[in-house]
């Protein structure tokens, strides 16, 4: 293949020319049909180095042409990376100093809105009996007034829970029952199941083939 210069096509353009020639060849040798001589085993087998050959040089080419780029953009993670990880270092410090004191104002915060709701749900309680036993007007307009006391300490409650502590909530799973979670999880995903057995057996057919139950392993011939 002519090599680039100041009248040639840029590198992957005359790569790509290249290639297309070649794919013309083969078409043109495809075109009488199946392989059924030798001469046409020789042709195509020629083409096969061929193809081979340019993909390897337009590998090389292409490696060559942007190993200055994966210089300059190690440069810059280099000198950037320490930077940016002692930064995170420190906020990852910050955070497990305010944790604890954070959790305790949580924990202070779960307890008063609990008290709220408790209060509240006892005097809306005696308010409301108060209402159906009493006929006194007086006394009807004290709980009504019990009534309005309770939905106040609700709201109060409702706003501590809304409060921020600064606290990020997250789950964790702890997996205790495998053979539980597998049948649960298995019709759910049967396809991704699948796709990781069909990886598995497949690695197992590249190497010593080991007798696996449900898995058939077949010899296949393919040209190299």
């Amino acid at each position: 293949m002519a090599t680039t210069g100041h009248n040639n096509p840029p590198a992957e353009e005359a790569f790509g020319l290249h290639i297309d020639e070649l794919f013309s060849l083969l078409s043109d040798t495809l075109a009488g049909g199946p392989v059924k001589t030798d001469e046409q085993e020789a042709a195509i087998d020629a083409l096969s180095k061929d193809f081979l050959k340019a993909k390897q040089d337009a590998d090389k080419a292409r490696a060559a042409e942007k190993k200055p780029h994966d210089d300059a953009a190690k440069v810059v993670q280099t000198k950037w990376k320490p930077i940016v990880d002692k930064a995170a270092r420190g906020q990852t410090a910050c955070g497990d100093a305010l944790t604890p004191y954070r959790v305790a104002k949580q924990r202070a915060k779960d307890e008063a809105a609990r008290k709220a709701r408790e209060e509240a749900e006892e005097r809306q309680r005696k308010a409301q009996e108060a209402l159906q036993q009493s006929e006194d007007l007086e006394q009807r307009f004290e709980a009504e007034q019990d009534l309005e006391a309770a939905k106040k300490l609700n709201a109060v409650a409702n706003k501590i829970d809304r409060s921020a502590t600064g606290l990020r909530t997250y789950w964790e799973a702890e997996i205790t029952d495998k053979n539980a979670a597998l049948r649960h999880y298995l019709p759910l995903y049967q396809e991704a199941f699948l796709a990781l057995i069909q990886e598995l057996a497949d690695r197992d057919a590249r190497g010593a083939r080991p007798r696996v139950p449900g898995v058939t392993y077949h010899e296949q011939k393919k040209a190299a």
